[in-house]
């Protein structure tokens, strides 16, 4: 469950209200309480991620941050097993 902080940046980053928008839009990036940091590239993302979790406690939120005037699908696709 995420914190009243960490749902209020992620909110304004995501409306695009938030004066960190234009510094992060078109990319990934991890939201943890107040903090907006961008996503690295490949490995270095996930031991950024285990390295946030450390240091907060819990786990960060992964966002995509969209630019204005762009329309984005989203597809989710379930991989199962056998």
């Amino acid at each position: 469950m995420t914190d009243k902080n960490t749902k209020k940046t992620l909110q304004l980053l995501l409306s695009g209200k938030s004066i960190k928008y234009k510094r992060y839009s078109g990319k990934h990036v991890f939201v943890i309480e107040d903090k907006v940091i961008p996503l690295k590239k490949r490995e270095k993302s996930i031991q950024e991620f285990k390295s946030i979790e450390k240091k907060f406690g819990k786990k960060p939120i992964l966002a995509f941050v969209p630019k204005k005037g762009v329309s984005y699908i989203l597809f989710l696709f379930y991989v199962k097993n056998n």
